[in-house]
């Protein structure tokens, strides 16, 4: 689908981030419009998406009537900031896609949905070709620093042995919410019942992205293993904008995994969120010929970065051939002959 005028947009989900979204293409995106705005809060009803954005007032008003706003819009691309777990995300898709709109959404589960539910998400792919349009999740964790990025640097190598990934965050200046996520200002006994029961779930993407490299590469994992949430525990005082942390409590959270092939670690990604944490990066090394480490610093800045990938791939998404589809499928790193054969496959 080549569009020569604005691409119409509906937005979907007016949390923290959906704002970020919106703001962001208020006042700096020109060619990208808004036709619609959904959100099932009642407060909302109405509004101005603007004025919600506190940007002043933009025409286009706020309701929880999703299925009203496709018929009567008819947008080109749905830009869903909802829900991360897949089960609950891919149903309130349908309206967007029965309506022939294209869908883009930060739902971490929808990086790569079919390692959570393999089923459903051939379910949904089978709806959007059936309808002509396109889905992708996408962002900056997953979607792009521990997973993508790998995926483009293996492109300039012969051979690639090993991954090797590091996401090293302060995460003094994120959100208040990811900030209580990773357990700042919490003592220890309390972070260790809060990761018990669900409260505390660490870096959900970690899995997401580890599938997304070996899909890339060509590799079939035997086991992927998955440690902590552990807590990062202060060793003098150090505070943020929300929160005030004393030696002995919770600054942030460290995580890792590892993806398996016939016994050996071909994959590792260390992740460490932690008010404070100095320095900062997001590195990837490749084992391989040549033999290359790639380091950002300071690391990425997630809401921002999340912010981009999602506005910035809308033209992709519009443009690519219809189905439920991965980072891998609008950006084709092929780095075996089986992928190869995949990607030829896709676009024939």
């Amino acid at each position: 689908m080549n569009v020569d005028r604005d691409i119409r947009a509906v937005h979907v989900g007016l949390g923290p981030m959906g704002l970020r979204v919106v703001k962001h293409i208020l006042a700096e995106r020109q060619g990208l419009r808004y036709v619609g705005a959904v959100d099932v809060a009642p407060e909302l009803e109405g509004k101005d998406l603007g004025e919600v954005a506190r940007l002043g007032p933009c025409g286009v008003r706020v309701t929880g009537d999703a299925a009203r706003v496709f018929e009567e819009t008819r947008p080109d691309i749905a830009i869903y900031t909802t829900v991360s777990p897949l089960k609950q995300f891919l149903p309130q898709t349908e309206v967007a896609i029965r309506n022939g709109c294209n869908v883009i959404s930060t739902c971490e589960e929808l990086a790569f949905p079919r390692f959570i539910d393999a089923g459903l998400t051939a379910k949904y792919d089978e709806l959007c070709r059936k309808h002509g349009v396109t889905m992708l999740g996408t962002g900056i964790n997953p979607g792009f620093l521990m997973d993508l990025r790998a995926s483009v640097l293996s492109a300039a190598c012969t051979d690639v042995q090993r991954v090797l990934i590091t996401r090293r965050m302060d995460a003094t200046p994120r959100r208040q919410p990811f900030q209580k996520k990773i357990g700042a200002g919490m003592d220890v006994e309390a972070y260790r019942k809060a990761t018990a029961s669900g409260a505390i779930t660490g870096h959900v993407g970690l899995e997401i992205s580890m599938n997304l490299i070996a899909d890339a590469l060509g590799w079939t994992l035997d086991e992927v293993r998955v440690s902590g949430p552990d807590p990062v525990v202060a060793e003098s005082p150090v505070s943020s904008e929300h929160f005030s942390v004393a030696a002995g409590q919770v600054k942030g959270t460290i995580q890792q995994a590892v993806g398996i092939v016939a016994g050996e670690e071909k994959i590792r990604l260390d992740f460490a969120a932690y008010l404070g944490a100095e320095p900062s990066y997001d590195e990837v090394a490749l084992f391989g010929t040549p033999e290359i480490r790639a380091r950002v610093t300071p690391c990425w800045h997630g809401d921002y970065g999340t912010v981009a990938m999602a506005v910035n791939l809308i033209p992709a998404v519009i443009n690519a051939c219809p189905g439920l589809l991965t980072i891998n499928d609008i950006v084709p790193v092929s780095f075996k002959s089986g992928n190869m054969a995949r990607f030829v496959s896709q676009g024939s």
